[in-house]
């Protein structure tokens, strides 16, 4: 029960940083009007305000501007992968997923490291902290992985984040078509 709460409280914490960037950005005058015809076809909103490119690259643009580091985590559980993490602080956050694995993952300035995992082998846990100093020397090179938990970690820049981003933007965009 408690990992399931913790699922939907990340969840939860996911929309709502989702909600933040889109109130920040139609607070910089840069959101289309949707009148109540297209809210029923997002379609015709997405071309009425530039085309789904220029969208993307505006919420991209301003979500690192809401969120600006030299660096950033991606987390990837269950195949699906969240938005990029700053890190810019030091900070824990628990990684709950349905079928009861769990991952705590400590971030600090530029660097990460998997805390503790109730996975049998921990070898996520000893693989160590990556830093942007030597993620091009570790053997996963910038990532920690937990197999057993399908849970994959990854220090990324800022523009290797941002480009990450617009690709999944272009992938979900396809996905539609």
């Amino acid at each position: 029960m408690t990992r399931k709460r913790d699922l939907y409280l990340l969840l939860a914490l996911f929309t709502a940083a989702l909600l933040v960037l889109l109130l920040g950005h139609a607070q910089h005058g840069k959101a289309p009007s949707v009148s109540p015809a297209e809210k029923e076809e997002p379609a015709a909103a997405v071309s009425a305000a530039g085309g789904y490119a220029e969208f993307a690259n505006d919420t991209v643009r301003a979500y690192f501007e809401e969120y600006p580091a030299e660096s950033y985590l991606m987390v990837t559980a269950g195949g699906k992968e969240y938005s990029p993490i700053p890190l810019s602080g030091e900070n824990a956050f628990r990684v709950a997923q349905e079928d009861g694995s769990e991952n705590v993952v400590h971030i600090g300035k530029n660097a990460f490291y998997m805390e503790s995992s109730n996975c049998d082998n921990q070898d996520c846990v000893g693989q160590g902290e990556v830093t942007l100093e030597n993620r091009d020397s570790r053997i996963l090179f910038n990532m920690v992985i937990c197999l057993p938990h399908r849970l994959t970690l990854e220090l990324l820049t800022r523009e290797e984040a941002e480009a990450r981003l617009l690709e999944a933007y272009a992938a979900a965009a396809e996905a539609e078509n």
